[in-house]
């Protein structure tokens, strides 16, 4: 056997491939998987060493740049403010899953590792569709593996938020097979999969973010598609839809709706509330607040709780620590500045999608900015662990085979020398 630290490094870094690949499969399934070959990735990376081959690799990369400057702002943001040293350290934990795309990119960077980490995604997402349906269909208990809660009946491994996000996506990617499959039987599986993965969305999980998302992910598939045309077809299709929600007052999409509209009626600006809608928008507006009061930087790394609880002190409101809205919440700790380097990042993806080698990964990786945009107006979608590390993950998966255009060649990202 060959202990030299060549073999040594190589099977370090290949083992390190496999666990960023598996991380597909883990994401929508475990947490605690997650961590794990996150954990391993690092440990395999830093006894492989070449840091400087692997900094080359990825260093012109559209997408490191705004992700680590926006990752730097979390550490200025520890420099002023109120928050505990607990506080601020659980904010910039949460934000260092922004580091993890720089490794994720040089991991990436074969073709084969980025088919088998989309092949382990989309056989969890399939894996989360047949679970749902039978626990649905009472086939199987909710009991044992499954995550259930009153709220979460049909979610076998996340609560209802995360699962129908995530299902939502995984729509929209089955979608995108199917339009570039030319397989007819292939691109049928892909249809109905996708379709399946819908109405698990629309109908089946009672989750208001899995609608946003749909909405929006459904609207720019037809529009990326179809063009203007594409315009109109969505206004069609989404006309329709009302129509049947309405006509069907039994349907979970008719019942969660009617709850939204009667919880905002009866909402009162500055009152304490006690529904689900009155909490977000009071949330809102509370928020908002906070923003004016320190608009530039806000209220430092982690100091959401704090400003907040001190905000609605003595008038009976919820004193959360997470205002359901990612905008808000970057904006409260890190001021508006924060909230331009996270716009500048999702820009950054949008714009620089025009340079990956497939249409697959060009529609991904616009879809994964439509998905978290439109998450992120209900939930503060980077602080979620398996949210925030989906983001990262499919950030690295779509940009990994990245390239820019240099004249009349095409230049291909810098891997590292042999």
């Amino acid at each position: 056997m060959n202990w030299s630290y060549p073999t040594i490094s190589r099977n370090a870094e290949q083992g390190a491939m496999w666990a960023a690949a598996l991380l597909g499969l883990s994401i929508p399934i475990s947490t605690s998987l997650d961590s794990i070959l996150a954990g391993l990735i690092v440990a395999l990376l830093l006894v492989g060493g070449r840091y400087r081959d692997r900094i080359g690799a990825v260093r012109d990369n559209p997408i490191v740049l705004p992700a680590l400057v926006f990752f730097g702002m979390y550490l200025v943001g520890l420099l002023y403010g109120e928050a505990t040293g607990y506080e601020a350290m659980e904010s910039l934990a949460k934000a260092s899953d922004l580091l993890l795309i720089p490794i994720l990119l040089y991991l990436f960077r074969e073709a084969g590792i980025r088919r088998m980490a989309l092949a382990g995604f989309l056989t969890a997402i399939v894996s989360m569709i047949v679970i749902s349906y039978l626990l649905w269909l009472d086939v199987i208990p909710p009991i044992g593996l499954f995550h259930i809660t009153n709220d979460d009946a049909y979610t076998p491994f996340h609560h209802r938020i995360t699962h129908s996000s995530l299902m939502a996506f995984g729509a929209y990617l089955f979608a995108v097979k199917a339009r570039l499959e030319p397989r007819p039987a292939v691109r049928c599986i892909y249809a109905l999969l996708g379709i399946a993965a819908l109405a698990n969305v629309l109908f089946i999980v009672s989750g208001r973010t899995g609608y946003v998302v749909a909405l929006a992910l459904g609207g720019y598939f037809l529009i990326a598609g179809l063009r203007w045309r594409g315009v109109a077809v969505a206004a069609i299709v989404v006309s329709i839809l009302g129509v049947a929600v309405y006509l069907m007052p039994d349907s979970v999409p008719h019942q969660r709706l009617a709850m939204m509209a009667e919880e905002i009626a009866e909402w009162q600006p500055g009152e304490p509330t006690e529904t689900s809608v009155g909490y977000r928008l009071e949330y809102y507006q509370n928020s908002l607040r906070l923003i004016a009061e320190h608009p530039l930087l806000g209220a430092g790394t982690g100091g959401f709780k704090r400003a907040y609880a001190s905000l609605v002190k003595d008038k009976g409101m919820d004193p959360t620590a997470n205002p359901h809205n990612e905008y808000l919440m970057v904006t409260i700790q890190l001021g508006l500045v924060g909230l331009a380097l996270l716009l500048w990042l999702l820009y950054t993806l949008w714009r620089r999608a025009s340079d990956l080698p497939g249409g697959f990964e060009r529609s991904a990786a616009r879809g994964l900015v439509v998905w978290l945009l439109s998450a992120s107006m209900v939930s503060s979608t980077l602080i979620d662990h398996t949210e925030g590390f989906f983001f990262v993950w499919m950030s690295a998966l779509c940009f990994a085979g990245w390239s820019a255009a240099g004249g009349e060649s095409v230049r291909p990202c810098r891997y590292p020398s042999s």
